[in-house]
């Protein structure tokens, strides 16, 4: 909008031309279609006002206007009321010319509006001045006068046959615009004449007919012009923005993508907001590898900041990417020194995913002491950690499978968890029970052997007796390993054995994170 007063310089300078052309003619007045209306005879300006005119003009041609306005008001001063009615309203209409230039705007819509009242001019004169003042009303912020004046304007030249200005039309819908509320609706028509209208594309008008299309919802007309915007204009970083919004809104993901990744490439963005917008398409299309080095080059050139939320999205893109171990860092890094569980619990996962079972606990426990998590991410903590424990147990590790089983009870309290958390108690108490079977097969061979063993010393024993021998050292020493062996054993009976070793129990003893569950948002 603040193109406009440079504009309105250069429309009064073709008045006053339009004006001297009249000063200097012998011939009859503009031979205009609707000049019939007035009738009579054709009009000439006096010798000695023409030749006064005649100066300002030039004083004006030379961008002079202080020398022009001076001149002028001379001449209104001197010959007065001594002025023919043709006299006055040239006289008058070139001063207002001048104030315009120099930016007296109330100045030159009163001169033009005595310009006016003399009904001297011709039609075409007459009406031009109109579009002046309907001109003069928008730059003194009168919008609504400015309409009534451009309605005219336009409906009269349209009667007479002339071209209207594709710059009435811009002017018209930008007074719509500036309305208080702003009249959307009736700009659309004059802001899509403006550029139809246009010999070669103006940006303004562009940009009006893309305001109005938006306040009024025309989607598919505002993705039609804007790819016009961008294709006249592609270093204006906007046009590449909305476009790609527009395309968002309508549903058309893939081509708002890219026509960001264009945008980005050709070096228009630079805002935080706008490259995260990329980096986040990359990872919704199948492709975090580039939008985390994206993300991590941007972060290294100070473009995105290098906070929480940003380093945790970092980590995700680069765990989506399977490069888990270029994640744990930098989620180690958001994860320090936060007051919840939360990001702890996302390190936790990415160390799980990474087969770091022990670290993974470690972070797991934290996040459940920190606490503050969702009842989801509470659930799910317990239960990978759970899993991280379980993980690290051997073929007798049965202290383990314990501990783990304690995480999957607790895990169990949360709706989303409960399911899986049940399922690997299930399965954990399948482990325990082959084990304390596998144990209890154990001793009963082993004290099947010692029975035996026994019952063969016994009876060497018998025939050495018989045979009135001694014991040798090689007796001595079978019954030593012998009763070693089996001397716990021998006298038990079969019952005797069971599995006392394993604790398959949800007993409530459990180290800190069990003792407080860190369920601190519902």
């Amino acid at each position: 909008m603040f193109e406009m007063r440079w504009k309105f310089a250069k429309i009064f300078i073709t008045a006053s031309a339009v004006a001297l052309a009249v000063a200097t003619a012998s011939t009859p007045a503009m031979a205009q279609q609707c000049e019939a209306e007035e009738g009579g005879a054709s009009k000439t300006l006096n010798t000695r006002v023409a030749q006064a005119l005649q100066v300002v003009f030039e004083q004006m041609q030379a961008d002079q206007y202080t020398e022009a306005l001076a001149g002028l008001n001379q001449l209104i001063a001197q010959r007065g009321d001594s002025m023919n009615g043709f006299d006055k309203a040239t006289t008058y209409e070139l001063r207002g010319s001048v104030k315009a230039n120099i930016e007296d705007y109330r100045g030159a819509q009163r001169d033009f509006q005595v310009a006016l009242d003399t009904n001297e001019l011709s039609a075409s004169r007459n009406n031009n001045l109109r579009y002046f003042v309907a001109q003069l009303n928008f730059q003194l912020e009168d919008f609504q006068g400015a309409i009534r004046g451009l309605n005219a304007w336009i409906r009269d030249a349209t009667a007479c046959g002339d071209k209207v200005d594709s710059n009435a039309y811009y002017l018209l819908a930008a007074a719509y615009v500036q309305l208080s509320p702003p009249n959307y609706r009736s700009a659309v028509r004059p802001a899509e004449q403006a550029v139809a209208g246009a010999t070669a594309p103006k940006k303004g008008y562009y940009d009006i007919l893309n305001l109005v299309y938006s306040e009024t919802g025309e989607r598919a007309k505002r993705m039609t012009i804007l790819e016009v915007m961008v294709n006249n204009w592609p270093s204006e970083k906007s046009y590449w923005t909305q476009l790609s919004g527009a395309y968002s809104t309508a549903g058309k993901d893939r081509d708002a993508f890219s026509v960001l990744e264009v945008a980005y490439r050709a070096g228009l963005l630079s805002r935080e907001s706008e490259l995260k917008t990329l980096v986040q398409y990359y990872s919704f299309f199948d492709n975090p590898y580039r939008g985390a080095k994206m993300l991590e080059r941007e972060m290294a050139a100070g473009n995105i900041k290098r906070t929480k939320d940003n380093l945790v999205l970092l980590s995700q893109l680069w765990s989506q990417s399977r490069e888990h171990k270029k994640s744990i860092p930098i989620l180690r890094e958001a994860a320090r020194g936060a007051t919840k569980g939360d990001l702890s619990y996302r390190l936790g996962q990415v160390l799980l995913a990474d087969e770091q079972y022990k670290v993974a606990q470690t972070a797991l426990e934290g996040a459940l002491n920190k606490g503050g998590m969702s009842r989801k991410n509470t659930g799910d903590a317990w239960l990978l950690l759970g899993t991280a424990r379980f993980s690290q147990a051997g073929p007798e590790d049965t202290a383990i499978w314990s501990s783990s089983r304690r995480a999957f009870v607790n895990a169990q309290r949360y709706e989303t968890a409960r399911k899986r958390a049940t399922d690997w108690i299930t399965y954990i108490d399948a482990v325990v029970d082959t084990y304390k079977r596998g144990i209890a097969l154990q001793e009963r061979q082993i004290r099947e052997r010692c029975l035996l063993d026994q019952g063969r010393l016994e009876r060497d024993q018998r025939i050495r007796d018989l045979q009135n021998r001694p014991e040798t050292d090689e007796d001595r020493a079978l019954e030593t390993e012998f009763l070693q062996r089996c001397t716990g054993l021998l006298g038990l009976g079969d019952d005797a054995v069971d599995g006392d070793a394993v604790d398959g129990g949800g007993g409530d003893a459990e180290i800190a994170p069990e003792e407080g569950e860190g369920d601190g948002a519902n």
